[in-house]
């Protein structure tokens, strides 16, 4: 047995080495639009975090591996990362941008870049680097309103309270904030695997995925905080504190909307623990942390302009924008056979719709037990996701959280696909290729029947609540 621990960790160090080159070349030399250079290296990365993905046990039934070794991999292959420049995103310009004007009290909800960056008495005093910062975010985002929801906003300004002025050292700083929240996603990540019998080293499919160290740390996204938000509603769940459970998800909302999409199955889980002994008061303290949350966040933006240009941007994602589309680019197909034209401003709404029935199904699901919470949730992310007209790269993870919670392999796969969309970066302007995107989609949609027709999830519910 001391030979295999010998030999596996002598292959760990060895990968581990190989992966600080490869996040290396990913972080400081390769471009989106270098797609042949940016895939294989990709590749090359997966290859060499295997390793770190198996669950590798002795005869004893030991990990080969201490959690604290894949802990200090995890950090060690996202420090690699804290200086670099985001290549592979603009993003991050827009975040600085809004964190600038957040900062200064200045709403970013109220004004498009493009209607401030010749106003120069206020970008003067406001925004450092303004015209850096302008030409960095892109066309497309300088000339919309702001749509990041106000903890966000809250992060974003976190930089500029704290004096720091040049611009990577205010990414960085923003970098290290989602590091502390990807240590939290491996911790209550572990809690809640342990909580379900599980062996807590799963998490490693989040905290060493490349995608995730690649996108969230490099790319400087934020999926991750509002990933350890649902997490720690979920684990606030399971131990009875509904108040806090809704807290907790009502603070994810506001990181981003997303966590919406769990609410009713939160709630009618809850319900249905407590409806026979006959108490609503669990549900009524949830829905009370919840909504309590929500007009706190919100607050800011309850005036009649700010909802107005919040939901106008929001509803672009709806009836305008597309990228690395499934379902929608099939009917989009469709519509131009039929019609002629793109018909996004009539397919967005009626995906969104059936998206909301999607989640009414498996909140019924959960209600007759047919799927555990972790399943429904899992579900109505995917269905989301499926239906929805742009799907970045960074937007799976949290597929991947769930998919680790119900033993699913689809976010282990999806985070190794979703990659191909960077193959549309190889032209300017940005060209998808119906190739790519074919494979990466026909592998998914495969995977996850496969699946569905031959289930290994474990089928217990969340920890029973005794009302």
């Amino acid at each position: 047995m001391t030979a295999l621990r010998l030999n596996h960790t002598a292959l760990l160090a060895g990968s581990l080495i190989l992966l600080c080159f490869g996040y290396f070349l990913m972080g400081y030399e390769i471009n989106r639009d270098q797609t042949e250079f940016l895939l294989l290296v990709y590749a090359a990365i997966w290859v060499m975090s295997w390793p770190w993905l198996l669950i590798d046990f002795t005869s004893s039934g030991q990990s080969l591996t201490p959690w604290k070794t894949d802990l200090i991999a995890g950090i060690i292959l996202r420090g690699l990362l804290v200086f670099s420049w985001p290549n592979l995103s603009q993003d991050v310009y827009r975040f600085l941008w809004d964190g600038a004007l957040f900062a200064q009290g200045i709403s970013p909800y109220a004004y498009t870049p493009n209607e401030l960056i010749n106003q120069p008495e206020i970008m003067g005093g406001v925004v450092g680097q303004a015209q850096e910062l302008y030409q960095a975010m892109g066309e497309l985002s300088a000339g919309n309103f702001s749509n990041y929801p106000p903890i966000k906003q809250l992060i974003f300004a976190l930089p500029h309270w704290l004096g720091i002025k040049g611009l990577l050292g205010q990414i960085s700083t923003l970098r290290i904030v989602i590091i502390l929240a990807d240590l939290g996603v491996f911790f209550l990540g572990r809690r809640l695997l342990l909580n379900r019998g599980l062996n807590p080293k799963y998490i490693n499919w989040y905290f060493l995925n490349p995608l995730i160290i690649i996108e969230l740390t490099g790319n400087v996204h934020f999926e991750g905080i509002m990933a350890v938000a649902i997490l720690a509603s979920l684990v606030f769940l399971i131990h009875k504190k509904y108040f806090y459970s809704g807290i907790l998800l009502g603070i994810g909302v506001g990181v981003k909307l997303i966590p919406l999409l769990f609410a009713p199955l939160l709630g009618i889980f809850i319900l249905h623990e407590c409806l026979v002994p006959r108490k609503a008061k669990p549900l009524v303290w949830f829905v009370m942390g919840l909504t309590v949350t929500l007009g706190l966040v919100f607050f800011p933006m309850l005036s009649k302009e700010t909802l107005a240009n919040y939901t106008a941007t929001t509803g672009l994602w709806f009836t305008k924008f597309e990228f690395n589309a499934s379902v929608y680019y099939i009917l989009r197909w469709l519509g131009f056979q039929w019609k002629g034209y793109n018909m996004i401003a009539q397919f967005g709404p009626l995906l969104s719709i059936a998206t909301t029935l999607g989640i009414l199904y498996f909140s019924y699901r959960v209600w007759t037990q047919k799927s555990n919470l972790y399943q429904a949730m899992l579900g109505a992310i995917l269905i989301f996701l499926l239906f929805s007209t742009t799907v970045h790269p960074w937007y799976w993870t949290t597929v991947l959280v769930l998919s680790i919670l119900t033993q699913s392999r689809i976010g282990l796969l999806g985070s190794v696909l979703i990659f191909l969309s960077y193959t549309a970066y190889d032209s300017n302007p940005v060209q998808e290729h119906s190739l790519w995107l074919g494979m990466e989609y026909l592998i998914l949609f495969g995977y996850i029947l496969w699946e569905i027709k031959n289930p290994k999830v474990k089928s217990d519910q969340v920890a029973k609540t005794s009302c």
